[in-house]
């Protein structure tokens, strides 16, 4: 027998119950614990809880862009590359559209035919060239340099067969605009040189069995080309004195005598002193017997007599001579649309005809 001091047996005396309670609860636990682990088979699969982590956005899928120097016809014009100034797209036979891209307008004059070019730009090897005599396209040219063992190839087309090829009139800032919509052109012959089109001369078709009319690879261009006005450009601007022609659209048009100038003698009527300018355009002012100013003709537009408000004209020497050196100054000048007589265009400035002695 176990002896404890009086305190502690009367304190678990009063705790006992309690104890007792907790003791048991704790043999329970136990005893289900061993129960429900030798209870299962070996093989169970016990849940695991893993945590995860909130749902985050997909992220946005980047296009994928085919090489850019040749794609499907089909393909959108915006998987096409971008270019700075200008470009021309150009489809082939086989389907495969390209873009070159091209650098700002240039403008070249020989004789009447104006050619307008746009060089290469960037990684593109792509030249075009468009010729246009009297204000129409008369020869589309695009030449695709040399790279590596690919040899310099031109594609053509003159006259007629420029189908959808057109220069527009000059804007109000003097800006004209060249599109090409669908225009095709044919592959040069290997070794067979170019001769551009003398300007309303048309080619006769080559006779059967000809190269020339043999199959030859064709492409179809889509472009548009904004040239600069005249006044932009050192090699077509007045030197000297010009007419401005502002048409009912707004359109500015500078008119510089450079194409030549000279007159004509009627045998019963007024003496008609004619000014051309590079593009082939005529200015002619009739002067009467007395001096005076009979007309003024641009093309279909005119005017006649007491219409032809703000001409005058100022000869250097003998005033019947002809071929004395005249000018002839324009302000506010109208000229009328032929058959309605509505106002069609205003000139302001002048043409000098030299001495033609």
């Amino acid at each position: 027998m176990i002896y404890l001091p009086r305190w502690l047996d009367d304190e678990l005396h009063g705790r006992g119950w309690v104890l007792a309670a907790v003791m048991l609860s704790a043999l329970l636990f136990s005893g289900w614990l061993v129960w429900a682990r030798w209870s299962q088979p070996a093989d169970a699969v016990h849940p695991v809880r893993v945590e995860m982590a909130p749902p985050q956005p997909a992220p946005l899928a980047l296009p994928v862009v085919a090489d850019p120097v040749a794609m499907p016809a089909s393909a959108a014009p915006a998987a096409l590359p971008s270019c700075p100034h200008q470009h021309v797209d150009i489809a082939g036979a086989d389907g495969l559209l390209q873009r070159g891209c091209l650098s700002a307008t240039r403008t070249r004059q020989s004789g009447s035919v104006r050619s307008y070019v746009a060089q290469a730009e960037g990684v593109s090897n792509w030249q075009l060239t468009v010729d246009a005599a009297g204000g129409q396209v008369i020869s589309v040219r695009l030449k695709q340099t040399a790279i590596g063992t690919s040899p310099e190839r031109l594609y053509v087309c003159d006259d007629t067969a420029c189908q959808g090829a057109s220069l527009a009139a000059p804007d109000a800032s003097g800006v004209r605009i060249l599109r090409l919509d669908d225009t095709r052109l044919q592959a040069l012959p290997p070794g067979q040189r170019w001769r551009r089109p003398l300007p309303g001369a048309k080619r006769s078709p080559p006779a059967a069995g000809t190269a020339a009319v043999e199959a030859r690879p064709v492409v179809s261009l889509n472009a548009t080309l904004r040239a600069q006005p005249d006044r932009n450009d050192a090699a077509l601007a007045c030197a000297g004195r010009g007419v401005t022609i502002v048409n009912n659209q707004g359109a500015v048009i500078d008119f510089c005598a450079l194409g030549g100038a000279g007159f004509e003698v009627a045998d019963d009527g007024p003496t008609r002193f004619v000014f051309r300018d590079l593009e082939g355009r005529a200015l002619v002012v009739a002067v009467g017997s007395d001096g005076t100013i009979d007309g003024v003709t641009l093309g279909t537009l005119s005017c006649r007599d007491t219409r032809c408000g703000g001409v005058s004209m100022s000869v250097r020497g003998d005033t019947g001579n002809p071929a004395a050196e005249r000018s002839f100054a324009f302000s506010g000048t109208t000229l009328y649309e032929a058959g309605t007589g509505r106002p069609a265009a205003t000139l302001n400035g002048g043409v000098t005809m030299p001495s033609q002695e």
